[in-house]
């Protein structure tokens, strides 16, 4: 019976433990894949409705994608910076070519990238 109980720790700890791997997997993946854009140069920003940019899901002003940008001209890369223009749906195609005009002075390549 000792060893009937020990096998079943065992068993459990083995399952336990695969649970925590499991979840854990789940958690991480998706941000990595969020994130390989970033380390491939290229800064995705979403524009709602409103007319606001947001980056990495936090509200952020022309200016500071302009800093932003002068940060990463500064750091070695291997390619360099691209602005990524993502408009959520239901955003007006106006908005996004005032938001698109006033980002190609910024003197970066920008993409497009339609929902």
């Amino acid at each position: 019976m000792n060893r009937r109980s020990q096998l079943d720790a065992m068993g459990l700890a083995v399952v336990s433990t695969g649970l925590a791997v499991i979840t854990t997997a789940l958690v991480v993946v998706p941000q990595r894949i969020a994130q390989r854009p970033a380390q491939r140069g290229v800064l995705a920003l979403n524009l709602d409705p409103t007319g606001q940019l947001r980056l990495w899901n936090r509200r952020v002003r022309a200016q500071e994608v302009a800093e932003l940008l002068a940060d990463s001209k500064d750091q070695p890369q291997k390619g360099q910076a691209v602005l990524r223009l993502i408009p959520d749906p239901a955003v007006p195609w106006g908005v996004v070519r005032q938001a698109a005009a006033a980002l190609e002075t910024s003197g970066v390549p920008l993409e497009l990238q339609l929902p």
